[in-house]
């Protein structure tokens, strides 16, 4: 046990999620004992490689075990969640992108639902303005240092002129703001907040960023005594029962005039 303890520990392997089930064995009598000890392991590099994980008990059978099922790729399906990026304050034209954004249809009296129409737009707003201003890192990134490696395989041979060498340190001062701007947004996703701006352990950034998906993944629920597992049946009922909670909004008996003193 104490080599094992070792291995796992020399090659960073982490507990994937399983979703369902707390236990995993039982003794199998009239009050069982349940416990859980049968465990997925992967290394950081599996988990960058296959995202997209689902681990899964099964039934136990005519076992006292329940076995596990992995799948890679599992079927996410998840929609685009608005997500505040704290970098855009820092960036020219925010304040009035706020402005701009900040209105909805007059027709709309109800302050909640005209405070819920105006964040809507807003975040809309925020995410096209976002995406216009900043484009795809990624990208951009990966083009600057495929840029930057022609020229560094043309400098071996030949002196490059005052203009390319403009454009290769250019590339180089812009590519520092690129990479430091990935990072505080993989530190925000991560939310891990000890990590210093400094680090650049990006395959810790992305595995805790990523690791909440599979975690927070729904695959199958039960209504009305039905094992429900289609995407669109599952947002209806999610919708449905959270209407049935808020209730309907009533006629209101008296009403504020702020106008008058």
């Amino acid at each position: 046990m104490r080599r094992f303890k070792e291995f796992v520990d020399q090659c960073e392997l982490k507990e994937l999620y399983m979703h369902g089930r707390r236990f995993t064995w039982s003794n199998e009598r009239e009050q069982p004992v349940m416990t859980k000890i049968d465990r997925v392991l992967a290394s950081v590099d599996w988990k960058l490689s296959y995202p997209d994980f689902l681990l899964q008990a099964l039934s136990t059978s005519i076992l006292d075990h329940a076995p596990l099922h992995l799948t890679t790729p599992a079927p996410f399906c998840p929609k685009r969640r608005f997500r505040f990026e704290l970098y855009w304050t820092k960036l020219d034209g925010f304040d009035q992108a706020v402005r701009e954004a900040w209105h909805c249809d007059e027709s709309i009296v109800d302050p909640f639902k005209r405070m819920d129409a105006l964040l809507r737009n807003t975040a809309s707003a925020l995410q096209a303005w976002g995406q216009k201003k900043t484009g795809n890192i990624k990208l951009q990134i990966a083009i600057a240092n495929y840029i930057i490696l022609r020229f560094d395989h043309a400098m071996e041979i030949l002196l490059l002129s005052p203009e390319e060498a403009w454009l290769r340190r250019t590339l180089k001062h812009a590519l520092l703001g690129l990479a430091s701007l990935h990072r505080t947004i993989k530190r925000q996703q991560s939310q891990l907040c000890w990590i210093r701006e400094g680090d650049a352990n990006t395959k810790l950034f992305q595995a805790v960023a990523n690791g909440g998906r599979s975690k927070n993944f729904i695959p199958h629920l039960r209504h009305n005594g039905e094992l429900i597992s289609d995407k669109g049946r599952k947002d209806q009922i999610f919708t449905d029962t959270y209407k049935h909670l808020l209730g309907r909004a009533s006629a209101r008996e008296e009403e504020l005039d702020f106008a008058t003193s």
